[in-house]
Order: C-alpha cells, then structure tokens, then sequence
C-alpha cells in the first residue's frame, strides 16, 4: 500500500534483499503482479490484502509463477485459516498477524539481513497505522525516545498524505528510508509535512460543512488524496461512530476509506470484505481501518449497508 506502513515494508524489503520494487494497491495489484520481470526468482509481497473477491486471481497467478520464483507473502489484513493454509499448500511463504503493521511483520521476517537502525521504520509503520500498541511494537518502544518516534512517524505520515499523487516522490522515500535515513533529514519531508498539517487545519471546516450523517455514519466526497485522514475528521467534526470518505478514480471508481471508534462493534475490514464483492469491489483492512474501491455509482449503497450493521 502507498501508506507509512506499506512504504516502511517496501523499504524494509528493498534494505533485505536489493532488486527493484513497485508500489501499488489494492486495483493495481493483479496488473503488478502480470508485470513481473522475466527473470524474477524472488518476490516479496507486503501490506496488500487479497480480499475474497480477488483471492482466485490471486491464487492462479501465484500457481503461474511458483514454479520459477520463491513468494513471501506479508500481511496483516484480515485472511481466513484456510486462505491461509491454501497459500502455504502451494508453497509461499505466508507470514501474517492481524495484531501488528506489516512493517514491523517485514523487519522480523529479514531482521538479520537489516542493521539494527532499521527498526525504526517498523516502529513508523506501527505508530501511523495505530499498532504501536501490538505485542512487538510496545517491546520496542520502551528501548526508543519516544517522542522521536513519533515525531519521525508524523513527518512520514503527513508528508506522504501531501505527495500521495506523486510517484516518483514516493518511490524516493522507499530508497531514502532503505539507507535507514529518518525522514526529517530526507528531502522534502518536512515542507511537506507542514503543508499538509495546514491542510488539515483548513479541512477541519470543511468536513462540518460538507459532510453528511447516516445514523451512526457519517461521509464526505473529497478531492484529497489521504481519504484516511478525511474519514477520521468525520469521526469528530459529527461525534458519529463511522467516519468515511471517497475520491473518484479513473474508470467511474471510487477510493473509499473508513475509520471507526472504539463505540463501533463491527469489524470493518472484514465487513468490507463482505460487501464490497457484492457491488462489484474489493477492499478489506483491520477493525478500525478500511479501505476498498467501488464503481462510483455502489458508494452510497455500500455505505447503507454498513451503517445497517451498526
């Protein structure tokens, strides 16, 4: 993913084992996966869920190229015993933890092939995907300043939220932080971390002006490229338990983000996984923090659907 803790995972990678990397989600990940390079004999796969709609995609282009190339799967998106137990059957390596970030999942899997500096950015990752709580990410906290963790993590977190439709930019923040450099002395991150603090400044009003309830939900169509930070506004500016909000993408499809409270008793990644196969989607995440992409037109009935759940 083209977040803190799918960049850290990709850099951590890239650190452990060399070669090229590409960045993608959750639509682009079959058409990454059809572009391997001839020649290809290792591939590493982080922080990019197969949610039951693509899983059989997933599953033929893994046994197209098993043969030739050795697979390690990284994830910590929700993924039943049995999608599990069928990768490993075909022979990919899976290492998956729904209770840590990929990045921290990322580091333990090449921890002796990286310097011991690389732990921060596992620590980023954990930190900007709110699992520096898990079992791993607390242990290492306690041996960091933690302040500096935080603050790192932030520029990293704003600064990719503000250049998120630059990929080039983002592809120099994986070989940046694959030399293990913080991200306040890497070029850019800090100015971009400042405008994007202003942003959210500035959408705080947006989003009580814009924004919509549905019951216990509230969303809002936006043109910023971090949905994620505008979802998690929605939780605040209308004291609802759902935050989400959407963006248009190319071919009538939407980006949609959501972000609950500790009050929602669902699981939105899996709930997500549920539904948005049935509107012709896909997505998934964690408890607290989803993601999918929709025909445009499947938004508002998705969004119904969930808010029924509530």
């Amino acid at each position: 993913m083209k977040d803190a803790d799918g960049i850290c995972s990709a850099a951590l990678a890239l650190a452990a084992n060399g070669g090229t990397f590409n960045l993608t989600d959750y639509d682009e990940m079959m058409d990454e996966l059809e572009r391997i390079p001839v020649g290809t004999t290792n591939l590493v796969i982080c922080d990019l869920g197969t949610d039951s709609s693509r899983f059989p995609k997933f599953r033929a282009k893994m046994v197209e190229i098993l043969p030739s190339v050795k697979v390690t799967y990284i994830d910590h998106h929700h993924l039943t015993a049995e999608g599990r137990a069928d990768l490993e059957g075909l022979g990919l390596r899976v290492v998956h933890d729904v209770s840590e970030c990929a990045s921290m999942l990322t580091y333990m899997t090449f921890k002796d092939r990286l310097p011991p500096k690389a732990s921060y950015l596992a620590m980023f990752g954990a930190v900007t995907d709110y699992l520096d709580s898990s079992p791993l990410a607390s242990k290492r906290m306690e041996r960091f300043d933690r302040q500096f963790v935080l603050l790192e993590s932030t520029l990293l977190s704003y600064a990719i939220s503000n250049q998120g439709r630059d990929m080039k930019y983002l592809e120099s923040l994986v070989r940046a932080l694959s030399r293990i450099e913080m991200p306040h002395t890497i070029v850019g991150v800090s100015g971009f971390a400042l405008k994007q603090a202003e942003t959210m400044r500035r959408l705080e009003s947006e989003v009580a002006e814009k924004g919509t309830v549905m019951g216990k939900l509230a969303y809002m169509e936006t043109e910023q490229s971090s949905t994620g930070n505008v979802a998690k506004l929605l939780l605040g500016a209308f004291n609802v338990q759902v935050g989400v909000s959407y963006r248009a993408k190319a071919g009538g499809r939407a980006e949609v983000s959501l972000r609950c409270t500790s009050e929602c008793k669902i699981h939105l990644g899996q709930t997500l996984n549920e539904i948005a196969g049935m509107h012709n989607g896909n997505g998934g995440g964690h408890a607290r923090a989803a993601g999918c992409s929709l025909p445009e037109p499947e938004v508002i009935p998705v969004l119904k659907e969930i808010e029924a759940r509530l």
